[in-house]
């Protein structure tokens, strides 16, 4: 298995989120935001009863739909920090901590993918 090294924080925050290919959203009436990634069929014989490709749906709040609004592909984790703190006064070292939550997260979800500079 090949060793990876864990990036520090700087390179953490100098990171550039962008959204995976193929997911959509759809804003709610209420602020929220609804997700749709597809999935594609699992691998072997009961992939094959599968339809090729599904979608998962994911339901944001109204910050995740902030935050989600801020990644272009080209905006630092850092600029979404910056942007994120202005609009609910928070704490900045609370912000980053809560971003990097929720980034984590939509990338483990297949939402989004950060790449490292």
């Amino acid at each position: 298995m090949p060793e990876t090294n864990p990036i520090d924080r700087r390179q953490a925050l100098r990171s550039i989120p962008a959204i995976c290919p193929g997911v959509t959203f759809a804003p709610e009436a209420d602020g929220h935001l609804m997700a749709m990634v597809p999935v594609p069929r699992r691998r072997g014989f009961f992939g094959r009863f599968q339809a090729p490709v599904t979608t998962k749906r994911i339901r944001l709040d109204e910050i995740g739909a902030f935050v989600i609004g801020q990644i272009n592909g080209e905006r630092s984790v850092l600029e979404i920090v910056d942007a994120f703190a202005s609009r609910y006064r928070g704490n900045r070292r609370e912000a980053e901590l809560c971003l990097a939550d929720f980034l984590k997260s939509c990338a483990q979800r297949n939402i989004i993918a950060i790449g490292i500079r």
